[in-house]
């Protein structure tokens, strides 16, 4: 059984003699990586590549709107939010907030969702029938439940909670309207524009994508309304779709992961796409699969270890030849990532990891949570003993300037103290000089900008994944200080 990108290589291959003359569409970055590996293994002689694009990459190419980042789109949403319905409410309050209404927003415009009939009062629930006849029985039960519960909830939450939801549609058009005029836009917003544009053939047909030459799109399931449209318009002109599916969940109710695939050949243009004879590959294979118990994410890390070492050399003796082995690990918690990395045998050269890990989980994150905390709760030039002894014993930290943070630290315990002075605490040509300064609500963004610059620079080579997180860091803090200046 080969995987499925390196049968999709072959068949483009075999298909095409001018490969330049192709673009190939697929769901993420990855999938587009390991396709040109496979595809260069593939040929026989130097030839140039096809334009390898993700979904994204095509709507961008497609919208006149440019892709703004997060924390930008988040604060422009505030200065909407606050001018809809007059309410002052600080940034730092509003961000989770405006995260979520951003990523409901997001979804409503990728699923072509009309704004104003979603965020409809339906406190009176005889108008769920007159205004959602399209909905199916299961959706309607969701929305009666929801506003059923709603009504037991004390009056003054009702009240406040309606306030703000029938604003919701003024606050998503203005908003929306906003980004318009600076050319820019989040995703959603994006899909929507291209698949209205999709009604004025002049903007939206294949003629006026010169240079494309025939599109592929390959890899895709479950797709947003907006995906939908977009391939189908693509196929309707000619378009090839390529799907890694097999008989075995394509034709079995049960198996969920067919689930789209069944409704997809029942489309009236995306069926035609379908191959008549569908991969048999799960049902002609045998499995293999082992249990094993093993208490707490740690044990199952380092058993992990264990099994990977065991595959590697054989049981027998250690100095065995290694083997190459294809070993896919999929975690169920994205969390064990780091405990598993320590766990795998030195042996392996080389590892391809395609997870996020998110920063909040990282010790960076922590020591400036720290740091945050020290400025929040100081009392001019006192700090609390809490944040400094927290800081003092941080990894990080110990790592720059141990004698003097354990002496600090010592010294701050012994004698019992609640406040330390930050002259005490500043040791000069230290790193411990720059943190324990009084900083300004002003100038805070700058102050962890700095000691995220310092810690970064100070990192080694065999430091990798902290130089990581340090990056990333410096890219949003960064961001976070042009948005507040801006502001």
């Amino acid at each position: 059984m080969k995987p499925f990108l390196e049968e999709l290589a072959e068949k483009i291959i075999s298909q095409n003699p001018r490969l330049e003359a192709l673009t190939i569409v697929f769901p993420n970055r990855r999938a587009a990586l390991f396709f040109r590996s496979y595809l260069s293994r593939k040929l026989a002689k130097p030839v140039w590549s096809p334009r390898l694009l993700t979904i994204e990459d095509l709507f961008g190419e497609l919208s006149s709107l440019q892709e703004a980042d997060k924390l930008s789109l988040i604060f422009k949403l505030y200065r909407v939010y606050q001018a809809v319905l007059k309410k002052e409410e600080p940034f730092d309050r509003f961000y989770f907030w405006g995260d979520m209404l951003l990523r409901d927003f997001d979804e409503v415009d990728k699923y072509l969702i009309p704004a104003a009939a979603l965020f409809k009062d339906l406190s009176q629930l005889r108008e769920l029938d007159e205004s959602f006849d399209y909905l199916t029985q299961e959706q309607k039960k969701f929305l009666l439940d929801f506003w059923t519960k709603f009504e037991d909830k004390p009056l003054g939450t009702r009240e406040e909670f309606l306030k703000v939801w029938r604003a919701l549609p003024k606050v998503y058009s203005e908003f929306v309207k906003s980004l318009r005029k600076e050319g820019l836009g989040y995703e959603g917003m994006i899909h929507r524009e291209v698949v209205e544009n999709f009604k004025d053939d002049r903007k939206a047909s294949l003629s006026s994508l010169g240079g494309w030459g025939d599109v592929i799109f390959a890899g895709f399931n479950a797709l947003t309304k907006s995906e939908e449209v977009l391939i189908s318009h693509f196929v309707e002109r000619g378009a090839k779709v390529f799907r890694d599916v097999d008989v075995y969940y394509m034709d079995n109710a049960n198996q969920e992961a067919g689930q789209f695939f069944r409704l997809y050949r029942k489309h009236p243009v995306l069926g035609k796409t379908f191959e008549e004879a569908l991969p048999t590959y799960f049902k002609n294979k045998e499995r293999t699969v082992n249990l094993y118990g093993v208490p707490q994410k740690v044990g199952q890390a380092k058993l992990l270890g264990q099994l990977l070492e065991k595959e590697m050399h054989g049981t027998s003796a250690p100095q065995a030849q290694t083997v190459e082995v294809k070993t896919v690990i999929v975690l169920p918690d994205e969390s064990m990532l780091l405990p598993v990395m320590h766990s795998l045998p030195e042996a392996l050269e080389s590892i391809n990891v395609t997870m996020g890990y998110p920063l909040n989980n990282t010790p960076l994150c922590n020591l400036l949570e720290l740091m945050l905390d020290l400025q929040i709760r100081k009392r001019g030039n006192w700090f609390s003993h809490l944040q400094v002894n927290a800081i003092l014993a941080h990894a990080y930290v110990l790592a720059q300037d141990k004698q003097n943070a354990k002496n600090l630290r010592y010294g701050i315990i012994k004698q019992n103290r609640v406040y330390i002075e930050a002259a005490e605490l500043r040791k000069e040509g230290s790193l411990l000089e720059f943190i324990f300064q009084p900083v300004d609500n002003e100038g805070i963004a700058g102050y962890l900008l700095e000691l995220v610059r310092r810690l970064g620079a100070s990192f080694e080579d065999r430091q990798s994944f902290d130089r990581e997180y340090a990056f990333h860091f410096h890219r949003q803090l960064s961001r976070l200080h042009e948005v507040l200046k801006e502001s």
